[in-house]
């Protein structure tokens, strides 16, 4: 997706849809970019714990050694889960009943594969006119989330083109909608909805992810939606 356009429709939408923070963008790179901040590759970090650095404009790179933790590195396609990611799941974290369940919520995964390639995150507007950005995530309040599903929804038939799965916070804004490009009619996933990883992000801010592709659709449906004609418009 043409990154020019990619911005001109996020700050066509921002016109109606007030933003917690700026979106933020993922993409693959065949090497590692010059200047980007990468998880300690000794210790164990939460890839949110670089969300300040994040939103002030630095640019954030996971590599196959450097995923911050073993779940990102599952959930970003660097490697399979552990035997015991589902018994941690459940035992340690008590996000499920059993074991078992924890399982089988990791056999549901399917994370694309990554192999050597090194994975960005950054805002969008600083992202290079060269980069072809794969998801985007929008930094929203509770109180604008049903204008967003509600819009999600504007141009489908079906009502269910806005999920909000039981994923890790990592898993919810980059494998999920990455997913979903590929799908016949990409949906968009609400996110952040991991306890573990809640206390990196103020109180009330979700995400709101999709492929890049289907922001531009959106995008391009809201003047002629509800919010042309409500008291939101500008």
């Amino acid at each position: 997706m043409k990154i020019r356009t990619l911005k001109q429709s996020l700050e066509h939408l921002s016109r109606y849809i007030p933003m917690a923070h700026p979106a933020t963008g993922w993409y693959v790179a065949e090497e590692m970019p010059d200047t980007c901040i990468q998880p300690d590759s000794k210790n164990w970090s939460c890839i949110f714990s670089c969300f300040h650095q994040l939103l002030d404009g630095h640019r954030i790179c996971f590599s196959s050694d450097r995923a911050g933790c073993s779940g990102a590195a599952c959930y970003f396609g660097y490697k399979a889960p552990s035997r015991d990611a589902g018994r941690f799941l459940a035992e340690h974290e008590k996000f499920k009943k059993s074991a078992a369940l924890g399982n089988a919520f990791y056999d549901h995964v399917n994370a694309p594969d990554t192999g050597s390639r090194v994975m960005v995150w950054e805002t969008a507007v600083t992202v290079d006119d060269t980069a072809v950005v794969d998801v985007i995530n929008l930094w929203i309040e509770a109180d604008v989330l049903p204008d967003l599903v509600t819009l999600a929804n504007f141009d489908r038939s079906s009502n269910d083109n806005a999920v909000i799965p039981f994923a890790s916070g990592c898993q919810s804004v980059w494998t999920l909608p990455y997913k979903e490009k590929y799908a016949e009619k990409p949906r968009c996933v609400v996110g952040c909805m991991d306890p573990a990883m809640r206390k990196y992000l103020p109180g009330g801010v979700f995400s709101f992810s999709m492929p890049a592709e289907r922001i531009i659709e959106i995008a391009d449906h809201v003047s002629d939606s509800f919010l042309a004609i409500s008291d939101k418009n500008p």
